[in-house]
């Protein structure tokens, strides 16, 4: 009985590996990485398609966020949008999904993946684009609405904190363009005003930057193309050969990596908390409710096994633009890796919270066992350790950093060089003719 036992016990420990697998989601697509920041696109995108851990089931959303990513970059805009429509169906029905119970004892890791805040936003803006580049203005108007529903939900998670990121000033300019490229300037100015405000008023940390150098221009334009009243000093600049807009994205987003913290729990005044040095994380549980002779020293060290956003360097610190004998600089948009941290650390001591309550009531659960059955309460406390594991997903094809420029057109064709700060060259052909023009191009 003692050999068979141990027998069951070590199956359960190499189960429990095999589950949980080997390494960070970051060492499982490091391949694909190194063809994107090659250049070789097809290359990246065959080995998204064939890649095993994406094909799982709980990491379809990934899969399709980051195909549709990697297709933008490969000129296949009815593709890239195939899939990013598919992704974007998925985050609706995961917002749903994760407002119900899925079980507060199941690792995040083994859930569906469920895209952050800023994610959800920078996929209207992939598809967004991808409409403008096949001249389907009518689609990047439905984007830019969806950018509107995605920022009040993002805003309503967090009740409207002003210290926590919420609404976006990006999404918000984002949608100005697309409404004044489509010459609806009354919503363009609402959005290019609603921007303005967020600038002004957000304290998150997230947006470092002070107002984009054109944001005012934009304001006193549209506000006069629409008949409005806008009290400010700047002229009006009209563009009547139409403006490309030429979005620098640079970097790579931050990855997840993982570590272990170690937690006790205490009581003290009546309430639980975890304790780890210095940090304390109350808990609105009561574990003594099914059992009033609890202890919390009956649960010992809780490991925790965490993730974390590291940041990554960039290599290109600058770039500018030259446009008949003229040069002009980017201006940052949105600093994704600061938004990536920002998140992180507004969801800190909530998520540290739901964790550790979760591997609790695992220790619960094996202590409950182990009175009834030794050896099975072994058991399940190997498998709960082998398969603990933390969740290190997110969507690592981002840039860093989006930084963008307004180029005013003369009329004909128009020869755009961009040049970076290591010297590598860029050039766009965009005949000025009245129209608004978006461009994209990236760096590592």
């Amino acid at each position: 009985m003692f050999t068979k036992t141990i027998k069951y016990c070590l199956y359960v420990l190499v189960l429990g590996v095999v589950l949980s697998g080997c390494g960070t989601y970051y060492h499982k697509t490091n391949r694909t990485e190194n063809a994107l920041l090659n250049g070789n696109y097809e290359k990246a995108e065959e080995l998204t398609v064939s890649n095993k851990f994406l094909s799982r089931k709980r990491n379809r959303l990934l899969y399709f966020l980051e195909l549709g990513k990697i297709q933008h970059l490969n000129g296949e805009y009815e593709a890239s949008n195939l899939s990013l429509n598919a992704a974007d169906d998925m985050m609706d029905d995961y917002r749903n999904i994760f407002e119900m119970a899925v079980g507060v004892t199941v690792n995040p890791s083994i859930q569906p993946y469920q895209a952050e805040p800023h994610e959800q936003i920078l996929v209207h803006y992939y598809k967004a684009l991808n409409y403008m580049q096949l001249g389907n203005i009518e689609e990047a108007i439905v984007e830019a609405r969806r950018i509107d529903l995605s920022q009040s939900k993002n805003d309503d998670l967090i009740n409207s904190k002003e210290k926590k990121y919420g609404k976006d000033p990006f999404g918000m300019m984002l949608m100005g363009m697309i409404y004044e490229a489509d010459n609806d300037f009354n919503n363009a100015f609402i959005a290019y005003r609603n921007a303005k405000k967020i600038y002004e008023e957000n304290k998150s940390g997230a947006f470092l930057t002070q107002n984009p150098y054109s944001l005012e221009d934009d304001l006193v334009r549209t506000a006069s193309y629409a008949g409005m009243n806008y009290n400010s000093s700047r002229e009006i600049v009209r563009h009547p050969n139409g403006e490309a807009i030429i979005f620098w994205e640079n970097g790579i987003a931050p990855i997840k990596e993982q570590k272990d913290l170690f937690f006790t729990l205490n009581k003290a005044d009546g309430k639980f908390y975890f304790q780890s040095d210095n940090i304390f994380v109350p808990v609105d549980y009561d574990f003594e409710k099914n059992d009033e002779d609890f202890k919390p020293s009956d649960i010992g060290i809780i490991r925790l096994a965490w993730s974390y956003y590291v940041q990554r360097p960039t290599r290109i610190a600058t770039a500018s633009i030259s446009h008949n004998n003229k040069k002009m600089a980017f201006n940052l948009i949105e600093d994704v890796s600061a938004i990536a941290f920002q998140v992180e650390k507004d969801n800190y001591l909530k998520n540290l919270s739901k964790h550790l309550l979760r591997l609790t009531l695992k220790k619960i659960s094996e202590l409950s066992l182990s009175e009834q059955n030794e050896y099975a309460g072994l058991a399940l406390n190997i498998a709960n350790a082998a398969t603990e594991k933390a969740d290190t997903r997110n969507w690592q094809s981002l840039p860093s950093q989006i930084h963008y420029v307004r180029v005013p057109l003369e009329k004909g064709n128009n020869e755009i060089v961009i040049t970076t700060s290591t010297g590598e060259k860029k050039v766009f052909q965009i005949q000025g003719n009245g129209n608004t023009v978006f461009r994209n191009f990236v760096t590592y």
